[in-house]
């Protein structure tokens, strides 16, 4: 073997044990990493609930639906045409029916459900 094939048999060597050396210091994060995640994100997932349903959430969201209601009366919106479209408004901002859905959406599904209106659904 002559010194070029030598200097790339050991540079081959070394690089394959460093990558193992690298795999192993992954691998020991890998525990404290997920450890971190565990912990952080149920308390994201309080501190978003939290923020919706706290009584200053709750305040903004009151004065969003009257200017949003109040805006259709203004625009000459008929009055039970405006309460509909409130309250189709305020429904799509049911957090707990959205994560819902989403949790739904997750979940692997055999059917597709077709709505032609708000009552009927064929499967």
């Amino acid at each position: 073997m002559n010194n070029d094939e030598y200097d790339n048999h050991e540079r081959k060597k070394k690089s394959k044990s460093s990558d193992a050396d690298e795999l192993r210091e992954i691998a020991a994060a890998l525990p404290e990493i997920f450890d971190a995640i565990n912990k952080s994100v149920p308390q994201m997932i309080t501190g978003l609930i939290a923020a919706v349903y706290s009584p200053e959430a709750a305040g903004n969201m009151a004065a969003g639906i009257g200017k949003f209601y109040s805006g259709l009366i203004a625009e000459g919106i008929p009055e039970d045409v405006a309460l509909d479209m409130t309250k189709k408004f305020v429904g799509a901002l049911d957090f707990t029916k959205m994560m819902s859905m989403i949790s739904d959406e997750s979940k692997p599904s055999t059917k597709i459900k077709i709505r032609h209106s708000d009552d009927e659904e064929i499967d």
